[in-house]
């Protein structure tokens, strides 16, 4: 008798082994409750996951693996399942060995046979959550780096950037996914570009280089950017580095005018040696040309028509020796005196040097007044302020040649005034004005002007410290400088001095008595010329005069009889052998005997040296006759 089943189907025996067959084998835990929490039910993937067996399990609730959830929560948590019905949520669970591990819970409600369960489906999302916070974390350095990151695409489409990168450019996340870099690149163009997105496929590794991006508010700022290109799903993408070097760059600047500026001052430095060394030089020729020129003033006739002809020297030699006097100021080896000035004499001699110098196609319009209220100054600084400015105004018109007006004039600053001149106390000043039909000065630069290093002059034309010198000397006097220009039109510089309270006094060629004496004096220099007008004028002064050209003969000679000689004259500067130290040894062979040192410079000659050596009384080269004959005439009766 044949089988009538079919043999598909299956009877409620099999269904439920098939069931559970299936529970048994399912790739995530599976848990049934009842409503006391108690563990109807766990499958194999269950008792694997947390480490029980399956009989441990049944004989376990749901709080023994829940660390979260107690006896307290579960009859609210079993009424809220069976109110909402299916629910899944991210929970804890522990293993038999106390770890703890995430979870993510699908509960079901179900009745059967009348009993309310609870099906609950874990699965174990260690591995997710391992992902997730990576992921995070990344997304987070990415977003907090220092560093502007931009994810590009090829032809420069920006897929993704972080926050810095929206914060220095100014833009949102949105508006930056939907640019281009050319849009806010602006040290490259497209065709640049592509060259760089190129470059990176080639090079093996990151690819740096500087450019300028333009922020959202039209600002631009110098950054470098470090580029990688990356392949994702056969898509080449570049991944770039942007970092702000404004601070670098402004360091890089300043650097290189620090430089600039240690290499200017190393050649001022190198040209006030020279300048020292040939002034000591030019005093020496200045001494000879003065003193035989008093010399032929002494024995010239009053009515020789060659005693103007000398005059004339002797007013040029003195002109020489105010401009070495200012070459040594340059070379900070010379000192600066203020008395009263008749500027307004001075203007006069400095325009009959720049005529000299002018081509013809510059004319001079002077108005100088005379007989002004003199001004308490530095007379060779004034000398250089006019000087200075007035070649300015040369190089502003040698081109095209023009009009250079001098002038000077008194002036009253009022309390009123105060808002014009803010930087002057009220009172009388001189103003001297000097303007050109020039070139001007732009509008940009014209506040710069009085900047040290600054020049508008091509390279080797200018040092940039003519006006700033200017500037300082005019606030060393308690003055004020203020210039006015217009391009195309030309410039003016109005200087203001204030007026002194005293007179000049007005020089008065007369004939000096000079004071004569007697006495031995040994004279020494390393100049032949001063040697002879040394013995000249010292003879003419009624003393008897020995000379020696060095140091160490004077020694010698000294050593052989210390007793003859009065008084001891020596040049500062001499090969072998300088006069300080000559002194020195003079002293040591004889202490009381005056000593009288004539130097063109020194830094080594001052108030404190020259008293610890005993000297008696300096002389600055070229010596003026009268001077000299004051000098050794004071030393000698103080010594006497």
């Amino acid at each position: 008798m044949g089988n009538d089943r079919d043999p598909l189907t299956i009877d409620d025996d099999q269904e439920n082994r098939l069931a559970k067959f299936c529970l048994d084998h399912a790739s995530v835990c599976a848990f049934r409750l009842d409503p006391e929490g108690s563990i109807l039910y766990a499958n194999r993937n269950a008792c694997d996951s947390l480490g029980y067996s399956q009989t441990e399990l049944l004989n376990m609730s749901v709080f023994d693996i829940d660390p979260v959830i107690d006896r307290e929560m579960w009859p609210h948590a079993w009424q809220t399942l069976y109110d909402d019905g299916s629910v899944t949520f991210e929970g804890q669970h522990r293993r038999k060995d106390g770890t703890i591990f995430p979870v993510e819970v699908t509960a079901t409600p179900i009745e059967f046979d009348g009993c309310c369960y609870c099906l609950a489906l874990i699965k174990d999302i260690t591995e997710q959550k391992r992902v997730y916070e990576s992921l995070r974390t990344a997304q987070f350095i990415f977003d907090k780096a220092p560093l502007g990151i931009f994810l590009i695409r090829d032809g420069g489409y920006i897929i993704n950037v972080n926050d810095h990168a929206c914060l220095y450019l100014g833009y949102s996340r949105e508006e930056l996914c939907q640019m281009n870099v050319l849009e806010f690149d602006r040290g490259y163009s497209p065709q640049e570009i592509d060259q760089i997105w190129l470059r990176q496929q080639q090079v093996q590794g990151i690819d740096t280089f500087e450019t300028i991006h333009r922020r959202k508010d039209g600002t631009d700022i110098p950054v470098e950017v470090s580029g990688i290109l990356l392949d994702f799903d056969n898509i080449p993408y570049s991944v770039s580095f942007v970092k702000d070097i404004s601070e670098r760059k402004e360091a890089e600047k300043q650097r290189i005018k620090m430089e600039a500026q240690m290499r200017e001052a190393q050649k001022m430095e190198s040209l006030g040696t020279l300048a020292g060394g040939i002034a000591h030089d030019f005093n020496n020729i200045l001494g000879a040309i003065l003193g035989y020129a008093e010399l032929a003033q002494l024995v010239c006739p009053a009515d020789s028509n060659y005693r103007e002809y000398i005059t004339h020297i002797n007013k040029a030699g003195h002109r020489a020796k105010e401009l070495v006097q200012q070459i040594l100021l340059f070379s900070r080896q010379g000192s600066s005196k203020k008395g009263p000035v008749d500027v307004s004499r001075v203007v006069d001699e400095a325009l009959k040097l720049i005529k000299a110098s002018l081509p013809a196609n510059i004319e001079i319009l002077a108005s100088i007044p005379q007989n002004l209220a003199p001004v308490f100054a530095n007379e060779i600084h004034i000398h250089q302020i006019i000087m200075n400015l007035c070649t300015n105004a040369y190089h502003a018109m040698k081109s095209a040649g023009g009009m250079l007006n001098v002038g000077l004039t008194p002036i009253t600053i009022q309390n009123h005034d105060v808002k014009s001149f803010p930087e002057m106390n009220p009172g009388n000043y001189l103003k001297l004005y000097i303007s050109d039909t020039g070139c001007g000065i732009p509008p940009d630069l014209i506040n710069r002007i009085f900047d040290p290093y600054f020049t508008t002059k091509p390279t080797g034309e200018g040092t940039g410290l003519g006006l700033s010198t200017i500037h300082g000397i005019v606030k060393d006097h308690g003055g004020e400088i203020k210039v006015y220009s217009e391009v195309g039109i030309g410039t003016t510089f109005h200087v203001f001095l204030p007026i002194a309270d005293a007179t000049v006094e007005t020089a008065v060629e007369k004939v000096e008595l000079l004071p004569t004496g007697s006495g031995c004096i040994l004279f020494v220099d390393d100049e032949k010329s001063l040697i002879d007008l040394g013995r000249d004028l010292l003879g003419r002064l009624g003393y008897q005069v020995e000379t020696r050209a060095s140091g160490i003969d004077a020694i010698e000679a000294f050593r052989v009889d210390p007793q003859k000689f009065d008084l001891v004259i020596s040049d500062m500067t001499m090969p072998k052998m300088t006069g300080d130290e000559m002194v020195r040894q003079i002293k040591a062979i004889r202490p009381d005997i005056p000593i009288i040192l004539c130097s063109g410079f020194s830094e080594r000659i001052h108030s404190q040296a020259t008293e610890a050596i005993g000297i008696s009384a300096v002389l600055m080269k070229p010596v003026i006759y009268a001077d000299l004959a004051q000098t050794v005439h004071r030393v000698l009766k103080i010594d006497s």
